[in-house]
């Protein structure tokens, strides 16, 4: 204890010695505390150099600029663990059953700023009918443990350590790094169907992460290295040690499926054409990502397992690693030896293109000439990472391409990236191609996947080997249709059998063309990856309590779009709205009004007709080649007109833009570009459910969001039958709001899309028609209380709570009978913004009184 104080003590003198220092030299900064954050590296020396600026008052207007001394503050040592489920597998197959010996899998990630060491119990905590016993398999280097023991592995379970008696501490982790922990479990006689067996590694309240070592037997905590140890900033964490523990289960009888979910993701994130007209000095960059799932997306009642390496011929010896693979397009060669994020490294091949990934000889070391690299691809360095725990992505991977300079124009240039890997404990392969959300290469939509055709041997859902004629090579052969399938919105959105190829045709200018889009980007793509489907999304407003299945008269909406003449040559360029695909995507009486400089002309639609003129033209003379020009349209729509939110779409008008370059008359090009009205669209839907609190059992359905029945005609969930709501005393009503963004996303490139931005979701349980918060039946209590605690959003905001009636007495998250000691109204602002696409929720509890 004297020991310890003393330390303290001494770094607190240090620091004080440190702030001084600071405040004698006149430091014009606010000065940083040394403890910053557990991202920032342990041990780094961050400056800091005060800059100012100021004036004489004998000569103002004039500024006079100062620059003072540098100080320097360390980053102090910061401790940090996580423990997160990885999967449970039984060694005799099939279903879990008595005498089956089952390993349960645990992920150990050093989430600190230094490197340390963990402390791993040869204990865990059960309940059910199973017992920490048994002896597992064999590692992959045929090492068999001595006895019946838990194990751990630095090298992503290609080989396992004993865990002896009293438990023991792992070699040095580096941030980030990852060990995994396996324990055997042996279901017991007696055992039945659906009896569930639980174990927990580690010892922390409610399986909390990353907490404050209280010391109890079973705990799984940071050992700080030795000082003087390799990489080890010397002193101990200032946040003390670190424990946390996880929990996972099977259930009896049931067939264990666990699995590494993993996707592949791709996206072209820039193109330079070098400012010339020759595509042969082109060059594109591509963006990769890695993301393990730590949900089971694909309906199969699979476990999420983490990501491990599998063998691949790395400098000549067979090595297990994860790969994220991208084969060189036709037409292109790799321009630049790419940069890995941390924890990786960059590896290249120059086997034969129809030679798989998995199989060519990869190196760490850059040929010569990049030109000759048919595959680029990024391997993990096991000293730092060994595997990838469930719910991480892995960003920051980069490939740029130059165009050959034998290309010749049009050149569509098509590539899919590809990853292997493996699941910790198996042999089971893991295998995905980009261009799609699903995850290992599973087919079908979200809840109803499948595996790929021919891996799933024994028909659990789950591949047990690579696709029957081994991998795809990766090499799109045919780029302008490609035989993958496209991903047309360079977003990772494709749908088909396997990946979907990111496609792009990079030409020369020819003498007549134009580009038409939104404002600034005329030359933006749209869902098809072409320029003839990109769009402007924009809303009307909605009058405030406009119920569902309402319809309004909106206001006029503007919009500003940009064109260019993309051609060699000079010429004139008209504007017209045309029809949309479906007419019936726009309602008659719809007006649309297009506007250059003084020039108007508006429109009038109908959906047998389409856009009857009804005043006025543009047309824009001698536009210069390269000129780019900004236009305006205003759509009007009609009174009647439905909500966006009922209908889950907006209202389009394609606007084309054309141009006459021989003066004839006659359109030589043209290029449409979609101006899209919302009337609304964050759709708000509530659902509720009953759960039994202290009262009686819930009626049948009454325990489903998804049951919720239609009110006023509205049903929340048309594909579920409906059902009536009873609670009694002692129930209790969950209320969720569900709010969606339903606008369409950035599918393309430059379109102008609607973010949600600043949303506060009100529930007042006194202002009709709510009365959740009244005293409906006179009985001198309210007639349902806040359950505390249950307010939450399923995404990050501030939750504020008043009471009262009218409830304008800001409060705090409280229980009681009337309406000044409970909650009446509840007020969620969110944070940030959330994109087209995202549905989140706000769900809170009241308890029947």
């Amino acid at each position: 204890m004297v020991t310890l104080k003393k330390s303290i003590n001494n770094r607190r003198k240090r620091y004080h010695s440190l702030v001084a220092t600071a405040l004698l030299t006149g430091s014009l900064f606010q000065f940083l505390a040394p403890v910053l954050a557990e991202g920032t590296t342990a041990g780094i020396s961050i400056s800091n150099t005060a800059t100012a600026t100021y004036e004489d008052p004998n000569n103002p207007g004039t500024s006079i600029n100062a620059t003072s001394n540098t100080v320097t503050v360390t980053v102090a040592e910061v401790a940090g663990i996580t423990v997160s489920a990885s999967g449970v597998t039984d060694n005799n197959g099939g279903t879990a059953g008595v005498n089956d010996l089952l390993t349960y899998t645990y992920t150990l990630t050093n989430v600190g700023n230094d490197p340390t060491r963990f402390h791993i119990p040869n204990q865990a905590t059960t309940t059910g009918p199973g017992t920490v016993s048994g002896i597992l398999p064999n590692d992959k280097n045929g090492q068999a443990p001595a006895s019946s023991q838990l194990q751990y592995s630095t090298d992503g379970g290609a080989t396992w350590t004993n865990v002896s008696p009293g438990g023991v501490d792992t070699p040095s982790v580096p941030v980030n790094g990852t060990v995994l922990v396996r324990v055997p479990v042996t279901v017991q006689p007696g055992a039945q169907t659906n009896d569930i067996i639980t174990v927990t590694l580690g010892n922390t309240p409610g399986n909390a992460q990353n907490q404050l070592r209280n010391p109890d037997g079973g705990d799984v905590y940071t050992v700080d290295n030795a000082d003087g140890s390799p990489g080890e900033v010397a002193g101990v964490p200032v946040n003390g040690t670190r424990e946390a523990s996880a929990t996972e289960q099977i259930t009896v009888g049931s067939s264990l499926k666990t699995y590494a979910l993993a996707t592949v993701l791709k996206t072209r994130s820039a193109y330079n054409n070098a400012g010339t007209a020759a595509i042969t000095d082109d060059k594109l960059t591509y963006g990769l990502s890695l993301r393990v799932e730590s949900n089971d997306p694909t309906g199969q009642g699979i476990t999420p397992a983490a990501l491990t390496g599998t063998s691949i011929n790395v400098d000549g010896n067979p090595v297990n690693r994860i790969l994220v693979s991208d084969a060189i397009p036709a037409g292109t060669d790799l321009a630049a030896a790419p940069t890995p994020p941390p924890g990786w490294q960059t590896v290249y091949t120059t086997s034969p293109i129809s030679t798989d990934a998995n199989t060519a000889t990869w190196t760490t070391t850059a040929p010569a000439s990049l030109a000759s690299v048919t595959r680029v691809g990024f391997i993990n360095n096991p000293a730092t990472i060994t595997s990838i725990a469930p719910g991480t992505t892995v960003n920051g991977f980069s490939i740029q391409l130059a165009v050959e300079s034998t290309a010749t124009s049009p050149l569509t240039i098509a590539n899919i990236a590809q990853l292997f890997g493996q699941t910790p404990g198996t042999n089971a392969p893991v295998y995905d191609e980009s261009g799609d959300q699903n995850p290992s290469n599973y087919d079908g939509s979200v809840g109803n996947m499948t595996p790929p055709g021919g891996t799933d041997a024994n028909g659990d859902g789950v591949p047990d080997t690579l696709p029957p004629a081994n991998v795809d090579d990766g090499y799109i052969d045919n780029p302008t249709t490609p035989e993958t399938g496209v991903d047309t919105g360079n977003n990772n959105s494709g749908v088909g059998t396997g990946g979907e190829a990111n496609a792009f045709t990079v030409q020369t200018p020819v003498a007549s063309a134009i580009l038409n889009g939104p404002q600034n980007a005329p030359d933006a793509t749209g869902p098809s990856g072409l320029t003839n489907d990109d769009f402007t999304n924009k809303s009307s407003l909605v009058p405030a309590g406009t119920a569902p299945g309402s319809t309004i008269d909106p206001q006029s909406v503007g919009f500003t779009n940009s064109i260019r003449n993309s051609g060699t040559n000079p010429g004139t360029i008209t504007l017209v709205p045309t029809p949309p695909t479906n007419t019936a995507d726009l309602p008659d009486n719809t007006k649309v009004t297009v506007t250059y400089n003084s020039q108007s002309a508006i429109y009038n639609y109908t959906q047998a007709g389409g856009f009857a003129l009804v005043s006025g033209t543009v047309s824009i003379p001698n536009v210069a080649a390269g000129a780019s020009i900004n236009y305006g349209v205003e759509v009007d729509l009609p009174p009647g007109t439905a909500l966006s939110t009922d209908i889950n779409r907006g209202f389009p008008v394609p606007i084309t833009a054309s141009i006459d370059t021989n003066a004839d008359g006659i359109a030589d090009s043209q290029n449409i570009t979609i101006d899209r009205v919302y009337t609304g669209f964050l759709k708000l839907v509530k659902m509720s459910r009953i759960l039994q609190g202290t009262g009686p059992a819930v009626g049948t359905g009454q325990d489903n969001f998804e049951s919720t029945p239609a009110v006023n005609g509205i049903d929340p969930n048309p594909a579920v039958a409906d059902v009536s709501r009873n609670p009694a005393p002692g129930n209790i009503i969950e209320y969720q709001i569900r709010y969606t963004n339903i606008s369409d996303p950035q599918s393309g490139t430059g379109n102008i899309i609607l973010n949600a931005d600043k949303i506060v979701i009100t529930e007042d349980g006194t202002q009709s028609p709510n009365n959740w918060a009244l005293d409906n039946d006179i009985s001198g209590q309210i007639d349902t209380s806040n359950i505390v605690g249950s307010a939450k959003d399923s995404g990050a905001s501030t939750i504020q709570f008043f009471s009262g009636n009218p409830a304008s007495s800001s409060g705090i998250d409280q229980t009681g009978t009337t309406v000044n000691t409970d909650v009446t109204k509840y007020v969620d602002t969110v944070t940030g913004q959330v994109a087209p696409g995202i549905q989140r929720t706000f769900t809170f509890q009241r308890k029947v009184n």
